[in-house]
């Protein structure tokens, strides 16, 4: 297939969704730090870096079921 011919590459704009999980452990820690409350008698960051884990973890099994879905995504082999 000529490149005149070959279809358009699909957008990876999905990626974005990476840097959420940056935002919520890094630039709210401000926010988070002097919050009183202490769920489950632990202190307020702890739980919010825990809850940052999950959030991590439902963000990445989201980039991966769009990159599986559209397998034009994926490195090619030798790439990584």
């Amino acid at each position: 297939m000529s490149e005149a011919t070959a279809p358009a590459p699909r957008s990876r704009r999905h990626r974005w969704l990476l840097l959420l999980p940056f935002v919520w452990q890094v630039a709210c820690v401000p926010l988070v730090n002097d919050v009183a409350w202490r769920p489950f008698s632990l202190p307020f960051p702890m739980v919010w870096q825990m809850a940052g884990i999950l959030f991590t973890t439902a963000i990445i099994a989201i980039v991966f079921a769009i990159d599986k879905r559209h397998p034009e995504f994926a490195p090619a082999d030798g790439e990584a």
